[in-house]
Formats: C-alpha cells, sequence, structure tokens
C-alpha cells in the first residue's frame, strides 16, 4: 500500500509538474511577446526623437583661419604686416589684412586666394598701397584678377601685377608669406 501511495504521489507530482509547466511556458510566451511589442514601440519612438534631434541641431561651419605675414617694400620687409586667410566651406580661401608704418603709408589687401601650382597663388578682389612719393601721394588701387609668383627658394609669392598706379618704373612688391602651410 505504501509503494501504490508513493506511485500515486509521484504521478500527481509529475502530472502537477506537466501543468505549472505549460503554465509558466504560456506566462513567458505571452510576456515575451508584449515584450518585444514594448521594446518595438520603444525603438519607434528613439529613432523618431533621434530624427527630431538631428533636423534641430544647427549646422556649424569649422574656419581654418591663419594669420601671415604680408609686406609692401616702401613700408619694409621688416615691419611686415599681417593678413588673415580663412577657408571657408565652400573650400574656397579669403584674405584680408594691412601693412602701416609711422607715416600713415599702407599696403591693404582683401579679396578671394586659390592656389594654381606649387609656385602661382591666383587673388580675385582689391590691393591698395599708398606711398605719399608715389602716385602724386593718392592711393593705388588694384582691383580684379591678380597673380602671386613664388620663384627660386623665396618662401613668398610676389604679386606680378607690380607696376604702380604712377606708371613708368615705379613697382609695388607686394609679398605674401607662409602661404604654403595654409593654402
Amino acid at each position: 500500500m505504501k509503494k501504490f501511495f508513493l506511485g500515486l504521489m509521484v504521478c500527481l507530482a509529475l502530472g502537477c509538474s506537466d501543468a505549472k509547466q505549460d503554465k509558466v511556458e504560456d506566462a513567458i510566451a505571452k510576456t515575451s511577446d508584449s515584450l518585444n511589442s514594448k521594446l518595438n514601440k520603444l525603438n519607434d519612438t528613439l529613432n523618431k526623437v533621434k530624427d527630431n534631434v538631428a533636423k534641430r541641431i544647427p549646422k556649424v561651419e569649422v574656419n581654418i583661419k591663419r594669420t601671415i605675414p604680408i609686406s609692401l617694400q616702401w613700408i619694409g620687409f621688416q615691419n611686415q604686416g599681417k593678413a588673415e586667410v580663412v577657408k571657408q566651406s565652400d573650400g574656397s580661401f579669403t584674405i584680408s589684412g594691412e601693412q602701416t608704418n609711422s607715416s600713415n603709408e599702407f599696403l591693404k589687401i582683401n579679396g578671394k586666394i586659390k592656389r594654381v601650382s606649387d609656385t602661382q597663388i591666383s587673388f580675385m578682389g582689391t590691393i591698395i598701397t599708398y606711398v605719399k612719393i608715389n602716385n602724386k601721394g593718392v592711393p593705388c588701387e588694384k582691383t580684379g584678377d591678380q597673380l602671386f609668383l613664388k620663384t627660386g627658394d623665396r618662401k613668398y609669392y610676389r604679386l606680378q601685377q607690380m607696376e604702380n598706379c604712377s606708371g613708368g618704373k615705379v613697382l609695388d612688391y607686394v609679398d605674401l608669406y607662409d602661404l604654403d602651410g595654409v593654402l
């Protein structure tokens, strides 16, 4: 009788165990489906938020800015002026700067520059020189396309349209230094 009773208990335990196991598996399956559904909804929401944030972040332009020496021989090579060369978002470069002396004589440059070759830089803009003894004391303005050239072992690029507005044999040596590290 003990054996029968023990056998019955084992059968009931196994039977209950299978039923409980089925219930547990059903609960897990329902929970798993529910969790997957909730995770998919959460993922969709996060993607929408990410897209929304991405649209609201302003685009930032990274401009590379360098200061280079410039000079006009009438003012002097020792007291060079400075020009800022800035890389624009479209890949072009702007240049703007001046050199002055105690007599209020000056070189001013403003425009765009672009490397043409290892020895040539094209310039589009305005270069103004003012030296009291040249051009009857009136500033000399050169506007439009200009070319700067580096020759020999020189470390600078010299403006090739050198003739001063006064004409004759008066030349302006406008030099741009240290461009090889910028352009």
